[in-house]
């Protein structure tokens, strides 16, 4: 078993190094898979964060989002708490102090309560829903009270159970990922 740390560096490796045309086709495939689920035809506010080049690109479903008339929030850190900030197709977005991400410059702040469908990022993920992510704790956080539905996508690559998981770590309520091809 490995530490997280070894998995963060090995995967990020990987994924940085992955075919840009495997890496498309498969993202296309979990679109798929994501828009027929229940969870989020039947969400009004889906959450997602801004996904970094490596990730799993999440632009495509915000996109998908504002056409079916869904509100989008995007993650923003705010004294090291996860928020969702409503945005619009011309919201402007900044790098944030938190893993170089884009967040909301402005906007209004969803109440959890409010996000039927939060899209957990993360590095790697095993059958059970439990995720290596950046290292921050912030979805872990998040999850620990969230009562919405919670969603991964998770490329071939990403599927992955050799760590010890900790008692803190939040369990994503369904990853949907390929099998490695």
């Amino acid at each position: 078993m490995l530490d997280k740390k070894t998995i963060r560096q090995e995967q990020k490796a990987k994924l940085k190094s992955l075919n840009p045309l495997v890496k498309i086709e498969q993202e296309k495939q979990l679109y798929q898979k994501l828009f027929l689920q229940p969870a989020w035809v039947h969400a009004q506010t889906v959450a997602v964060t801004a996904s970094l080049p490596f990730e799993v690109d999440t632009r495509p479903i915000m996109a998908a989002a504002w056409q079916a008339g869904k509100t989008v929030g995007l993650a923003k850190v705010v004294d090291r708490e996860l928020t969702f900030v409503g945005i619009s197709t011309d919201s402007t977005l900044t790098v944030g102090q938190s893993f170089g991400i884009l967040e909301p410059e402005n906007g209004r702040k969803l109440k959890k309560s409010a996000i039927d469908l939060v899209l957990v990022p993360g590095l790697a993920f095993n059958e059970e829903g439990l995720r290596v992510g950046f290292g921050g704790g912030y979805y872990d956080r998040f999850l620990a009270d969230y009562e919405g539905a919670s969603v991964s996508l998770a490329l071939a690559e990403q599927r992955r159970s050799d760590w010890i998981p900790d008692n803190f770590d939040g369990v994503v309520g369904q990853v949907l990922t390929l099998k490695n091809q």
